[in-house]
């Protein structure tokens, strides 16, 4: 049995009767505008599969009684003001595939369970108040996809609280206090198609192995203590839109591999300790409209001077996060 009345203009709570439909396996209503609580009762539905409750304004606990749910495939309570701890039984759910808890108000940590089931593929928990190391399970978890943890109090290694993840396209680690540098196994993800780790106490260089990324499209190192020269390895992405170095430490100027990069749209060097001359090839590449590798570099007057008859096409700008 299915319930979707998602997408429309319910206002009201949501009614604890729907905990007798013995039969309830889908529950979507997700985006209205619902309130209250969610009823201790939906944890009586032990067929349910999914929950899509996202997007209203719903607020309080995940009921304990969710425990029961042990059949859930996905879990959604993105954007609501939801708040308080995660319940650990959440974690011994054998199916979850999908488990989104961000933008919101939790706190805690998440269950060491997290990812038991080893099935778990899109996890979301960002801008809430969870603290803590990664769990054990969620190093494990082979099987993820997307991940968004940005935006809350985390702690731990950047290398050694996280796993090899042959099927990971995209992660969001963001303003957490992530430390330590970036190890041999980020370059163990193939699929990788998005890495945001900016806001961090990351530190040492930019990895060679990063050239094995051939399918990012987004990388943002951003805001961290990342030092020495750029790696002529980075002109293998081709497929690079979007790069953010700024706020670190970073000492070298853009290698001339950069030319490769033939679909960059955006790029952000500033704040660094770049003093020689951005190169020449940086006009040549045929996409880039955002530029903001100068503030903060002794080369900004000369690269300023050659870019100001072009404002048709240059965007030069102060710095942004994306």
């Amino acid at each position: 049995m299915e319930i979707d009345l998602s997408m429309n203009q319910l206002h009201g709570s949501i009614p604890a009767s729907l905990g007798s439909l013995r039969n309830l396996s889908y529950l979507y209503l997700f985006q209205n505008k619902l309130f209250g609580s969610i009823p201790e009762e939906i944890g009586n539905l032990t067929q349910m599969k999914a929950i899509h409750l996202s997007m209203n304004q719903l607020h309080g606990a995940i009921p304990s009684s969710f425990s029961n749910l042990s059949s859930l495939e996905l879990l959604s309570l993105l954007q609501n003001k939801l708040s308080g701890p995660i319940p650990q039984g959440i974690g011994d759910f054998m199916n979850l595939t999908s488990l989104e808890l961000g933008g919101n108000q939790f706190t805690g940590y998440l269950p060491e369970n997290i990812c038991r089931s080893g099935l778990l593929q899109n996890f979301s928990a960002y801008n809430n108040h969870f603290i803590g190391r990664v769990p054990q399970s969620l190093k494990n978890c082979t099987s993820l996809v997307r991940v968004h943890m940005n935006g809350n109090q985390f702690v731990g290694d950047i290398s050694k609280d996280f796993g090899v993840y042959p099927n990971l396209q995209f992660i969001d680690l963001s303003h957490n206090y992530f430390h330590g540098m970036i190890s041999s196994n980020w370059g163990q993800c193939p699929k990788l198609g998005t890495l945001h780790m900016s806001g961090n106490n990351i530190t040492g260089g930019i990895p060679l192995y990063i050239g094995n990324w051939t399918q990012l499209h987004v990388l943002d190192l951003s805001l961290n203590h990342i030092l020495g020269a750029i790696p002529k390895e980075l002109g293998k992405l081709t497929s690079l839109e979007k790069l953010g170095l700024n706020g670190n430490q970073l000492s070298s100027a853009l290698p001339p591999e950069f030319e490769s990069l033939t679909n960059l749209e955006f790029l952000d060097m500033s704040s660094n300790k770049l003093t020689d001359p951005i190169p020449h090839i940086l006009g040549n590449l045929p996409k880039l409209y955002n530029l903001n590798s100068l503030q903060g570099s002794t080369i900004l007057p000369a690269i300023h001077n050659r870019w100001q008859n072009t404002t048709n096409r240059w965007h030069i700008s102060t710095p942004a996060i994306f």
